[in-house]
């Protein structure tokens, strides 16, 4: 009996020795590992805090006003007859005795032209495709207006015609550096549309042609070279210098119609020898005028109507200094 007392109490001690081990452990976890704090995840579709703050979005939209300069590399033909001759010595019998050695009286050789350069306004609008790649319009210009003087053998006569054109520009450019840095070089290659309209004779040209006469130039389609550099006056604010060469070639068409001559006239100037000295010599400049009104007489009251020719290469270097705003 004693023995099985012994055990039990031992049991006992053993059992309050355990729950005072469990409570210390107990105690001991809740001051070394804190409650968690629940933290709930961001909502689909949201995007992460940023450390740096909100960006400011890149303005790839341009738009450029400005003044452009056209310095023509001209190079034209000579003017030659579509139709004609105005007169020929076998329409007169007197003709071949005021000119011998003439058969006919067309455009005499060496007759051309020289245009003149231009400076005008323009507007464009663009946009960057990447941080380097930048498509460029050139839409919008007042329209350029050349003056048109005679070259070679008519050059004595000053101005002969004027005529505007508008050259819409298509410009892919490619710029250097980053897209925020101050100074952007840039090169490109554009595709060119030149119209020519209000082409018109002057009384020069006229006088000379013998009537009035329509100027008609075909419309040119070209590629166009280009470098330029760009400086950053802030986020918005820029200026631009673009040079460049464009292919520019045209055809004109001068209708004279209603034509007369006389002894006076200033082409007879421009024929060999004795013809040239018609316009000096009383006698034979009244003998030119009458064979003249009896050649009209027989054809319907004038000599006629009579088209020419003449091919030019304008191929203008360009500069283009503008201010743009980007958005």
């Amino acid at each position: 009996m004693e023995h099985l007392l012994a055990v039990l109490r031992a049991a006992r001690w053993a059992g309050a020795i355990a729950m005072t081990c469990a409570a210390l452990a107990a105690h001991a976890q809740s001051h070394t590992h804190p409650t968690a704090v629940a933290v709930s995840a961001p909502e689909a579709g949201s995007d992460p805090p940023s450390l740096l703050g909100p960006l400011t979005p890149k303005r790839r939209w341009f738009v450029r006003i400005g003044a452009a300069g056209l310095k023509l590399n001209d190079s034209s033909t000579d003017v030659r007859d579509l139709d004609g001759p105005v007169l020929r010595s076998s329409d007169h019998p007197i003709l071949p005795l005021l000119a011998p050695g003439v058969d006919a009286f067309g455009t005499p050789d060496g007759v051309s032209v020289d245009v003149r350069n231009s400076v005008s306004l323009f507007g464009s609008i663009g946009k960057f495709l990447d941080d380097h790649w930048a498509l460029e319009g050139l839409v919008l210009a007042l329209p350029f207006k050349h003056d048109i003087h005679g070259a070679g053998t008519i050059a004595r006569l000053g101005k002969v015609a004027t005529v505007k054109q508008l050259p819409p520009t298509l410009i892919l450019h490619y710029y250097f550096n980053d897209f925020d840095a101050k100074f952007r070089p840039s090169i490109g290659i554009g595709l060119n549309y030149t119209k020519f309209f209000e082409a018109k004779a002057t009384p020069a040209l006229e006088a000379y042609t013998g009537g009035r006469t329509r100027i008609k130039m075909k419309p040119s389609w070209g590629l166009g070279l280009f470098a330029g550099a760009q400086y950053r006056i802030n986020e918005r604010l820029h200026v631009k210098l673009t040079v460049g060469y464009v292919r520019v070639r045209t055809t004109a068409t001068m209708t004279t119609t209603h034509t007369m001559l006389s002894g006076n006239s200033p082409v007879l100037s421009d024929y060999p020898y004795p013809v040239n000295q018609i316009p000096t010599d009383p006698v034979a400049r009244e003998a030119m005028d009458n064979l003249i009104d009896q050649v009209a007489t027989e054809r319907g009251g004038s000599l006629g109507t009579f088209k020419r020719e003449i091919r030019s290469k304008l191929d203008p270097y360009v500069v283009l200094l503008s201010v743009g705003y980007s958005f």
